[in-house]
């Protein structure tokens, strides 16, 4: 062999008389990792990653609680916060939509059916009346052109004045305050009307027999108060018509 390219061999022949300079031990380079070995390694980092997080959330348990009875219930019991209870659990979108996760929503609702202990109370098997326990419903017909052309959405509060005769002997009442509105059925859906609707009301027990004596006898008018300063919401002269009733 020529040259000063010095081998390994070589060098073990040597000896300790004839040693050869380490650093002239020629040796194959080391290269880089190629791209495709670059690529490579990078895709098992993200499956070892995705593996983790899929493993984690497998061992995590549910992540949502969802109302269920504490103990055994009869149909028609209101329900209070005792009777309620959250559980953990995992429901398909179907049920889940149709179910509760939080527990005062429920409070005074009434039970249409049994339920047993840690069974998921779902919409389907309660009634929640709006306007509270200390109101009532009731509803009646009125003509659109009353009713703010039926301009009406579900939670808003009116008022209801009722005109009994016509004419210079017409009076004017207030026979309803703050109702809140629960429902409104347009004409179209209401079978044989013909520009009326249906109004459907949560009011103080004390003013059920004059609004259903008004809609029997009388002329409906509904003034919205929603967002009105409470004694402030109908006019004068109603209120005069009430203090002369």
């Amino acid at each position: 062999m020529g040259g000063d390219t010095i081998t390994a061999e070589r060098v073990a022949r040597s000896g300790n008389g004839g040693a050869v300079d380490a650093a002239r031990l020629v040796r194959p380079r080391r290269g880089l990792p190629g791209g495709r070995a670059v690529v490579g390694g990078f895709l098992v980092a993200v499956a070892a990653v995705g593996t983790f997080g899929a493993w984690t959330a497998s061992t995590a348990g549910p992540r949502t609680a969802y109302v269920v009875a504490a103990r055994d219930l009869a149909p028609g019991e209101q329900l209070t916060a005792a009777d309620l209870t959250l559980v953990p659990m995992e429901l398909p979108a179907g049920p889940a939509g149709a179910a509760f996760t939080d527990p005062a929503v429920l409070e005074g609702a009434t039970l249409l059916g049994p339920l047993a202990r840690d069974e998921l109370v779902q919409a389907g098997s309660v009634v929640r009346p709006l306007g509270g326990p200390d109101t009532v419903q009731t509803s009646f017909a009125i003509d659109a052109a009353a009713a703010l052309n039926g301009n009406l959405k579900r939670g808003e509060r009116i008022d209801l004045l009722v005109t009994y005769g016509s004419g210079e002997s017409a009076t004017v009442r207030r026979v309803a305050t703050g109702a809140l509105v629960v429902e409104v059925v347009q004409g179209r859906e209401v079978v044989g009307s013909s520009g009326s609707l249906v109004l459907v009301l949560a009011v103080d027990p004390g003013e059920v027999t004059d609004i259903a004596h008004a809609a029997a006898a009388g002329s409906l008018r509904v003034i919205r108060t929603t967002g009105a300063a409470a004694g402030g919401s109908t006019s004068s002269a109603a209120d005069g018509a009430d203090d002369g009733q």
